[in-house]
């Protein structure tokens, strides 16, 4: 009987994911649907949770739950992510612990122009305290990110 095994290319698998993708790292002691609920009233989105994309992580024999929200725009087909980087003791990106939420931008629609438009609207933002244009180049554990 032969076994057929099949490697998964996780470069490939990252290069792919974040094809033609923004990301922006948020600082805010907020709770994440405050947050959320704030961008939407003021920039107009509609995030709203995902639990079917919800990141598990397991650590020292614990798992940690990292809610995503997203929010769909149908008209230039561009999806917008919104990922909680801590859970307790733990990131979802330990590069990054003083980045509590990260927005994820995946579509060709938005120029880095416009990405810039949107980090500084973020910036006016109540209960925003930090916002960052974020290089995903530079991320070590983006693979956390996939989901």
């Amino acid at each position: 009987m032969t076994i057929l095994k099949l490697k998964l290319d996780q470069d490939q698998l990252v290069e792919d994911f974040f094809d033609s993708s923004h990301l922006i790292g948020i600082a805010s002691t907020a709770r994440d649907y405050q947050l959320c609920w704030q961008i939407n009233r003021h920039l107009h989105t509609n995030f709203r949770i995902n639990n079917s994309l919800e990141i598990t992580l397991s650590k020292k024999s614990r798992s940690y739950h990292f809610p995503v929200f997203d929010f769909h725009e149908a008209t230039n087909a561009v999806i917008h992510y919104c990922y909680n980087n801590h859970c307790q003791a733990e990131f979802l990106l330990p590069e990054l612990k003083q980045i509590h939420y990260l927005w994820m931008i995946k579509g060709d629609y938005y120029q880095l122009g416009d990405v810039k438009k949107i980090v500084e609207e973020l910036r006016n933002v109540p209960q925003v305290q930090l916002v960052s244009l974020l290089d995903i180049r530079e991320i070590k554990n983006k693979m956390n990110l996939i989901f």
